[in-house]
């Protein structure tokens, strides 16, 4: 079997009674629901996606490299894949805790955030990380829900609806 970057299996014995689980021992990542200044629309990219085997719509998104927190990911991974600074949106929704993926499947856990662009804000050019073939685009929450099949994009909407900014 080749090595993988990203993905490594591990096996581990259950706690009480020994039998083997196996698991994936995979980074943690960040993804973030970026909406207009007027809160009617969320930027959403577009990029392949090799579990579904076909294009997906969803957040911002990305790994939380070794050494960094959520929070540096989030600037980094919004500048590279949004074209916005910090300076250019408020953080107006984080989850309080990450939350695990598929807790039976992997060791990932994904820090949530919602965040609204200023008056002022202008989106630069994508800084995208090499290899990585994404675009992005507005959309209406409603036309997002009928589009995504991602449940981070899914489930940061619907958090957004909920809290009717």
């Amino acid at each position: 079997m080749e090595e993988f970057v990203f993905l490594k299996p591990r096996k581990m014995k259950h706690p009480v009674n020994g039998m083997t689980l196996e698991y994936l021992e995979k980074q943690s990542a960040i993804a973030a629901l970026l909406v207009s200044n007027d809160g009617k629309k969320g930027y959403f990219v577009e990029q392949f996606r090799p579990g579904i085997k076909e294009n997906s719509l969803e957040v911002i998104a990305g790994l939380i490299d070794e050494g960094e927190v959520p929070e540096d990911a989030l600037y980094r991974e919004v500048r590279e894949e949004g074209g916005y600074s910090r300076e250019d949106y408020d953080i107006i929704y984080e989850e309080k805790k990450p939350l695990a993926i598929s807790p039976g499947y992997t060791e990932e856990k994904l820090s949530l955030y919602i965040l609204k662009l200023k008056d002022k804000a202008n989106q630069k050019e994508l800084k995208l990380d090499e290899g990585e073939d994404l675009t992005g685009k507005w959309f209406d929450f409603d036309e997002i829900l009928e589009k995504s099949q991602d449940f981070k994009t899914f489930y940061l909407v619907k958090i957004y609806k909920y809290l009717g900014k």
